[in-house]
């Protein structure tokens, strides 16, 4: 049975079928199944099974306050941290429960670049060595840095300022460091929460161009309310919607084209197009 979000587009070989509207793949990297999320009695996130494609961009959109952020939050379990949270069902990673995984290796794995940029009170280099330096690596740290540093399109800018105090770059830049920090451990997976959503428009234009070319070799999960921004960067889209009692649920995934251009439920419709959120 062929998937009616392919239609008329060449199958792709990762695709195998349709499954409860939601695309099903060969070995994704990420899987939530049957994933249920509260804080303290409040049920925040319900029965969300999404699968998430090796070197791929996918988006995640819908409005304010329908679970978003818990969602990639317990990718790489930092929900765990959260005294009041409570989730059921699995997250798997490359088809391992990440609950049988250490934490810290889940989240070195599995990294996290946030809405407002995080650099630590440190040097930039020391910003970029922090992580191969907690996981005992002390040899090649120079070249780690730069390294990780052209990945993130940041090299040419601070080459000569390595040693300065990283909370003197600018906001773009100091995004794309946290990006590098990523980067310098070797992950296969980023998740970017709202990234850009402090930047000007030519530090949010780098960052996206950094996101499609980082997707040839990293898997990258965004939260985005810029609808142009998730066009623009996603290969996959998954919508996300909450009613009146605030529960979120995911509503429809699949191509990107599909989602912004065909969408098949109404309320998926009405986000993109404005009409709500």
């Amino acid at each position: 049975m062929i998937n009616q979000n392919l239609k008329n587009k060449k199958i792709r070989k990762d695709l195998i079928k349709p499954v409860n509207k939601y695309s099903i793949f060969e070995n994704p990297v990420l899987e939530a199944i049957n994933l249920n999320v509260s804080y303290g009695k409040v049920l925040a996130v319900k029965d969300v099974n999404i699968q998430v494609p090796k070197n791929k961009v996918i988006s995640l959109i819908g409005p304010s306050g329908c679970g978003k952020s818990t969602l990639i939050r317990c990718f790489n379990r930092m929900n765990d941290t959260i005294r009041i949270a409570n989730i059921s069902g699995q997250i798997l990673y490359n088809k391992r429960n990440v609950t049988d995984i250490d934490p810290a290796e889940v989240r070195y794995r599995i990294g996290m670049v946030f809405q407002k940029p995080n650099p630590f009170p440190k040097s930039i280099y020391e910003n970029v060595a922090f992580g191969p330096k907690v996981n005992g690596i002390k040899e090649n740290l120079d070249q780690i840095v730069e390294t990780s540093l052209k990945k993130a399109d940041l090299w040419k800018e601070v080459k000569d300022r390595l040693k300065e105090n990283a909370y003197g770059l600018s906001g773009g830049q100091q995004q794309r460091l946290c990006i590098a920090r990523t980067l310098a451990v070797n992950p296969e997976v980023i998740l970017m929460d709202e990234p850009c959503s402090a930047l000007d428009p030519i530090s949010t234009d780098r960052i996206e161009e950094l996101i499609k070319d980082l997707s040839s070799s990293v898997t990258i999960v965004i939260v985005t309310h810029n609808m142009q921004q998730a066009v623009r960067v996603s290969d996959y889209s998954a919508c996300m919607m909450a009613g009146e009692e605030r529960i979120g649920e995911l509503i429809e995934y699949g191509e990107v084209d599909q989602i912004f251009g065909n969408p098949k439920d109404k309320r998926t419709e009405e986000y993109v197009t404005g009409r709500i959120g």
